[in-house]
């Protein structure tokens, strides 16, 4: 006889983490290259990416436009 609980489909949470972290790695990239560009040709990048316009640095203007990105997709 087969046990029932072989059948059951198991999700674990870490999944859901790991896909998270994907996005955010991807879209940091994504985000981070967009602002060193514009850094380089002296053009204000931060009114191009959602959530950046009032940060005063680099990596915090690219962080909180990737979690303003990633709030609205998820």
């Amino acid at each position: 006889m087969t046990n029932l609980n072989d059948s059951k489909i198991t999700h674990d949470p870490i999944d859901h983490y790991e896909g998270y972290w994907m996005i955010f790695v991807l879209l940091f990239v994504l985000f981070i290259a967009i602002a060193l560009v514009g850094q380089m040709f002296f053009i204000d990048w931060r009114i191009w990416l959602p959530g950046a316009e009032k940060s005063m640095t680099l990596l915090d203007g690219v962080s909180s436009s990737v979690h303003t990105v990633i709030s609205q997709v998820i």
